[in-house]
């Protein structure tokens, strides 16, 4: 008996002293086996002790990303990876899976960042010319698209949504004048397509070239003489002062009233141009 109880009393002690020598990678072990049977809860509570032994792990910082994303919290698996990103700068590892995830949470400046880490040389620039591109319109970065989708306009010369594209990013960042150049250069390789005029009509429009935006509309809607297009045509006229634009004007959004009214009510505008008529007659 007394041996029995002695044997207990070391079995005791040596599961106690197993219990607090387990190290970080066996917690990571024991987290990724509740992964694996959909325990993300139970798999959280074991990253939690390895990332109190091992704070700055970059396995185990990434592990926990990926349990975070697995679970549809997106927000603090970009939390832990940007903190990755942090110690492991130009890992390439880390900046996949925070792309991933600076998409899903829609920070297009993070996004950006990740494919300058992840371009390397002699790789296919233009892939990424193309994401960080379209990224940073969808982040308003105007000067940032701008560049990269001229970037892409010397690589790919005969894809006119490089152009459309670097033109909006000009617009973005303040400087038509900009767009419209490279628009004018895209109506000399393409000529007189209907996104192009229509891009250049409403960059006109901005800069208040009235006469010049109603010109390339007048075109664009004998080219494509959609409700959208004589809308447009409609309101450059309405904006200027001379009586003979705003009758046409008046016509066009009273013909156009029931055929629009689904996407756009002219009825505001109508009873504007109505008053405005009226005071000048």
């Amino acid at each position: 008996m007394k041996n029995y109880l002695i044997q207990l009393i070391i079995a005791s002690l040596l599961f106690v002293a197993c219990a607090k020598e387990k190290t970080a990678e066996d917690y990571a072990a024991l987290a990724d086996q509740s992964s694996a049977s959909g325990n993300y809860f139970e798999a959280r509570k074991y990253l939690a002790q390895a990332i109190k032994l091992k704070p700055t792990d970059k396995n185990i910082i990434i592990q926990i990303s990926k349990v975070y994303a697995a679970q549809n919290m997106f927000d603090s698996a970009f939390a832990n990876l940007s903190r990755a990103d942090k110690l492991y700068p130009g890992d390439k590892k880390i900046n996949l899976l925070l792309h991933e995830m600076s998409v899903k949470t829609e920070n297009w400046h993070a996004a950006i960042q990740t494919q300058l880490v992840l371009a390397q040389p002699g790789d296919s620039l233009e892939f990424y010319f193309r994401r960080i591109g379209e990224y940073a319109l969808k982040d308003s970065s105007g000067h940032v698209a701008y560049y990269y989708y001229g970037q892409l306009v010397e690589f790919q010369p005969d894809s006119l949504s490089h152009y459309l594209n670097q033109a909006e990013g000009g617009l973005i960042s303040g400087e038509p004048q900009n767009s419209i150049n490279v628009l004018k250069v895209a109506n000399k390789r393409f000529g007189d397509l209907p996104e192009i005029l229509s891009a250049l009509g409403r960059l006109h429009g901005v800069m208040g070239n009235l006469s010049e935006a109603e010109k390339i509309y007048r075109l664009l809607v004998k080219k494509d003489y959609s409700a959208v297009n004589q809308l447009q045509l409609a309101t450059v006229l309405a904006l200027q002062d001379k009586r003979a634009k705003k009758e046409e004007a008046y016509a066009m959004f009273k013909k156009l009233r029931l055929e629009t009214a689904n996407f756009v009510r002219v009825d505001s505008i109508l009873r504007v141009l109505e008053k405005e008529l009226t005071v000048r007659q």
